[in-house]
């Protein structure tokens, strides 16, 4: 063998050495990506499913205060249409009750004139009797319209009565229904979107952020809160201040002390909540 075959020789063995070493570090690395996948699958089923239970709860419970608060709306607006509908019928039957006095006027004016007219013909029996018994006649359908108006109109008058009646009725229902959802936190005349749901919570830590104080509590946007409500702070009976809800996730939130409404210091486990009555 000549010294170039040694030289190709000595190559081939460095080659070899070097393909050996890059399969082995190859080996070293290798992982079973499979099996990390369906653990990740896994994990990520399992996070799906507790986020759909949780907002299967979330929606049922909003459910079922929307229908709450529907079922008050639809009755408040069935009562108030029925106060207008009483509050037309009246209008209309004082109407009808006003025709019937001026028909009465009329009816009075007529009977009075033709009982004028009777006294003036008195003395011409003989070439006006037939003329006389038709005035008679007109008289006293005259009369008998006059007296059917007369008890229409009383008839009337009482329907009036009642209707009005009824509508100051309906018009206290409606106040109690009102007054109602005052008591309940409800403004009547509140958008349904922007009602604050009434919860609490606890004062979970208290710091203190470019000269602000922020409070961190333990109800979130899964209860309903949301940026820009209000939550008052409290210690047993003594209220402590107010706080402006300047963030939320699902399970807690983060609130700045309103130094207007401060009253004395917040501390961890203070009690929050959104309404309260002392």
């Amino acid at each position: 063998m000549n010294w170039l075959g040694k030289v190709f020789v000595v190559l081939i063995l460095i080659m070899s050495v070097m393909f050996m070493g890059l399969a082995m570090a190859v080996y070293a690395t290798h992982k079973n990506w499979k099996q990390n996948t369906e653990q990740l699958k896994t994990q990520l089923a399992d996070q799906q499913k507790k986020n759909q239970e949780t907002e299967a709860d979330h929606n049922r419970k909003y459910e079922e205060l929307k229908q709450e608060k529907d079922a008050a709306q639809q009755q408040a607006a069935k009562l108030e249409t029925e106060r207008v509908a009483l509050v037309v019928s009246a209008t209309k039957l004082e109407t009808e009750r006003d025709k019937l006095r001026k028909d009465q006027g009329e009816h009075i004016a007529a009977v009075k004139a033709t009982q004028d007219l009777n006294t003036q013909l008195a003395g011409e029996v003989t070439d006006l009797r037939g003329r006389l018994r038709t005035e008679q006649q007109a008289r006293d359908d005259a009369f008998a319209k006059a007296l059917y108006a007369t008890e229409r109109l009383q008839q009337e008058s009482g329907e009036y009565t009642n209707a009005l009646e009824r509508s100051r009725q309906l018009m206290k229902e409606v106040a109690g229904l009102k007054s109602a959802m005052t008591e309940y936190g409800h403004d009547p005349n509140v958008p349904p979107g922007s009602v604050v749901p009434t919860v609490d919570g606890v004062v979970s830590q208290v710091r203190r952020t470019g000269g602000a104080q922020l409070i961190e509590v333990t109800i979130g946007s899964d209860d309903g809160l949301k940026t820009g409500n209000t939550l008052e702070v409290f210690r047993g009976s003594k209220y402590l201040g107010r706080l402006d809800v300047i963030e939320t996730s699902p399970d807690k939130s983060v609130g700045r002390v309103n130094r207007n409404f401060q009253q004395g210091q917040i501390q961890e486990g203070d009690r929050v909540a959104t309404r309260i009555k002392l």
